[in-house]
Order: structure tokens, then C-alpha cells, then sequence
């Protein structure tokens, strides 16, 4: 059974804004257009499933006993939380080089209009 909530990255008392918040930022950085990795899709869709499942008031309930019944069996995995931190990286790294890039092309821009 996957921890939906644990996925998410929220404890099981968030509320729904919490929920919300907490999906659209890693809809941002596991949106198969913006992240790189091959296991981005995979992720962005179990993502998904767990903010419909969380979202949703009766669904949530469902799962919030379903969950407590069977105590123990969720097994966090470490993949996740280093796949996302790599591509929080690589989405650092090509904002540095733009900015970078940027400013080389206004240093050019500058020296060959101060004539």
C-alpha cells in the first residue's frame, strides 16, 4: 500500500490548503516537461493519485482507515527523497546558467556599444 502521504511530503493532519500547496510544488519540479529524469512521469503520476485520493474528504477518510488498519506495512524508500533533490539540483544549476549566460551577454553587449 502506497503512503500517500509520505509522497506528498505532508504529515496525515494537513489540511486541504496544506494538500494543495504541497502538490503544485512538486508538480513544478516532477512535471515530465520540466524534469529531465527517466523516472519523472512515473513519479508525476503517483503524485497525482495521492492528492485525488487526499483531496478528496471521503476518499481521505477511506484511506485514513484503511491505512490505520494495516499499521506497519508502509516502507518509506529513500529513491524518492534523493530524486527529488536531484532535480531541485539540476533546476538550481540551469537557473545559474542562464543568469550567468545572461550576464556575459550583457558584459559583450556593453563593451562593443561604449564606443
Amino acid at each position: 500500500m502506497k503512503d500517500y502521504y509520505l509522497i506528498l511530503g505532508i504529515n496525515e493532519h494537513a489540511t486541504s490548503d496544506e494538500i494543495k500547496i504541497a502538490f503544485r510544488t512538486l508538480m513544478k519540479v516532477w512535471h515530465p516537461d520540466v524534469c529531465s529524469q527517466n523516472d519523472a512521469y512515473n513519479k508525476f503520476v503517483e503524485i497525482v493519485e495521492a492528492y485525488e485520493i487526499l483531496n478528496n474528504p471521503h476518499q481521505r477518510k477511506q484511506y485514513d482507515e484503511m491505512r490505520k488498519a494495516s499499521e506497519g506495512t508502509f516502507q518509506p524508500t529513500e529513491e524518492s527523497s534523493m530524486s527529488l533533490f536531484g532535480c531541485l539540483i539540476i533546476i538550481f544549476l540551469a537557473i545559474l546558467s542562464f543568469t550567468f549566460v545572461a550576464f556575459i551577454a550583457y558584459k559583450v553587449y556593453i563593451t562593443l556599444h561604449s564606443t
